[in-house]
């Protein structure tokens, strides 16, 4: 079962959810795993507003430290329609793969450009 969690992204500034992933106390090896974050306008849209992956290079996966790092740049953030969307996340060993997080994933307004 995946976890909830709400993130709050700022339009035009540079988006960073950094997070270590562990079973009790005990830290993921990441190695060889691939990852996903997909945020849509709501569940079931047929339409993508971001996609996240470690190929792209929008994700960052620790190996043996079982950290994430997600990270957007802000072209990429002012890019975006502020309001409310939904994202999850998915880990993909190559056998299993895992919905880890998911969420509502909101774009504020800048004022400054």
């Amino acid at each position: 079962m995946s976890a909830k969690h709400n993130l709050v992204c700022e339009q035009g500034a540079t988006f960073t959810f950094q997070f270590t992933i562990k079973s009790g106390d005990t830290v993921w090896n990441l190695t060889n795993y691939t990852a996903t974050m997909t945020v849509r306008p709501f569940v079931g849209a047929s339409t993508t507003t971001v996609t996240a992956t470690n190929a792209n290079g929008k994700i960052v996966l620790g190996g043996t430290a079982g950290t994430v790092a997600v990270t957007l740049s802000s072209t990429q953030t002012a890019a975006l329609e502020a309001g409310r969307y939904v994202y999850d996340f998915v880990l993909n060993s190559g056998t299993v793969v895992t919905r880890l997080l998911e969420g509502k994933f909101v774009v504020t307004p800048a004022v400054t450009s």
